[in-house]
């Protein structure tokens, strides 16, 4: 338990809307032609922000580069048992994805057991588990309308 005081003030918590967001962990699509770790592999690199970084955003790619190791040219995450995970692009990932759900592994399962499958394999970006389960869910509506095509045919018993 603790003490309250009642004749000290209290702060009021002030709450903004900013009208430009940090950086958040979502990517729908490269706008810019570089991959989502980009400015990551420059700070390791080089260690400089990018243009025009906000005060925010520097604190947040200090975080991020914490958990990041380079090996020449390739980026790879460290992931909670100190394995090494590397770093993909969108179009390096939609690959990926295709594989282990349809290619090799052929495992067509569900999104989370997915996602897993492919840390596994060793690959990380930052929106893998929403990927896996909109990859899931794609593939399950597909499978359902193909079922309800071939279901609208009467069957007949010789």
């Amino acid at each position: 338990m603790f003490n309250v005081v009642y004749n000290e003030e209290i702060q009021l918590i002030s709450i903004e809307k900013r009208e430009a967001s940090a950086y958040c962990m979502s990517i729908k699509q490269e706008f810019d032609g570089k991959p989502w770790y980009y400015d990551i592999k420059h700070y390791i690199t080089y260690r400089e922000y990018p243009l025009g970084a906000s005060k925010n955003s520097k604190c947040t790619i200090r975080k991020l580069v914490m958990s990041f190791f380079m090996n020449g040219e390739v980026l790879y995450k460290r992931n909670y048992d100190m394995s090494l995970l590397r770093c993909v692009d969108a179009s390096e990932a939609k690959r990926i994805l295709g594989e282990v759900h349809e290619g090799i592994c052929r495992t067509h399962a569900n999104g989370h057991m997915m996602a897993t499958q492919v840390l596994h394999a060793c690959y990380y970006w930052l929106t893998m588990e929403s990927d896996c389960i909109k990859l899931q869910k794609n593939v399950t509506n597909a499978i359902y309308m193909q079922i309800k095509y071939v279901l609208q045919f009467p069957l007949y018993m010789c």
